[in-house]
């Protein structure tokens, strides 16, 4: 199932056709694909994260996530224009055995998510740091560590300076964020502009 995916993908991308020109036919003006994978516990709030940059709005209802959501979004950098496709995992062990190899394929960014909220997410980050490492992920590829659902303030968990102390060590920027704020769109925006601009 994962390779039809894949293969469907591919095929979405490279059946943009060719533009005849006056001499002849040129190749169409490709926009460079950027592979970013968001990965994290279950319910930490991958997906709506991913929904939020690429729809700009918070879902109306979510579901767990089985094997892998995939969205994208065209955007401007430079003056080049960009597509970001955004992987999102599922979290929970059972649906992401037969999908990891096809998800850690050709990727150019990792997006670590945790919930603020639940101290439990914030402690799996190291597995899920190991897990990349064991699918051969280059360590310069740019990581950025977010903390969701920084608007139950009550509720919060996990404080800002030990997930920095978390986020120095591993050389990654720290977000604090909430994908269910629409005050936090531009934030949102700032996460993943800012791993566009870097890659």
């Amino acid at each position: 199932m994962a390779s039809d995916i894949e293969s469907s993908l591919e095929a979405s991308f490279s059946s943009s056709g060719a533009v005849s020109g006056g001499s002849g036919f040129l190749p169409p003006a490709r926009s460079r694909i950027f592979k970013i994978i968001v990965i994290g516990d279950s319910n930490v709030g991958k997906t709506c994260l991913t929904y939020r940059f690429c729809a700009g709005r918070f879902p109306d209802r979510t579901e767990a996530t089985i094997g892998v959501d995939f969205r994208e979004r065209a955007v401007e950098i430079d003056g080049e224009r960009i597509k970001i496709q955004l992987w999102d995992t599922a979290g929970q062990e059972r649906f992401r055995k037969s999908m990891v190899q096809h998800y850690y394929r050709n990727v150019h960014a990792v997006v670590f998510v945790y919930d603020m909220t639940n101290m439990a997410s914030f402690h799996s980050l190291p597995s899920w740091i190991e897990e990349c490492k064991q699918h051969l992920l280059a360590t310069d590829i740019p990581r950025i560590l977010v903390g969701n659902k920084c608007d139950l303030r009550s509720a919060i968990q996990v404080p800002t300076d030990l997930a920095q102390k978390f986020a120095d060590t591993h050389s990654m920027p720290l977000f604090e964020t909430s994908a269910k704020n629409p005050n936090d769109n531009d934030h949102v925006e700032a996460i993943f502009m800012t791993l566009a601009h870097k890659l």
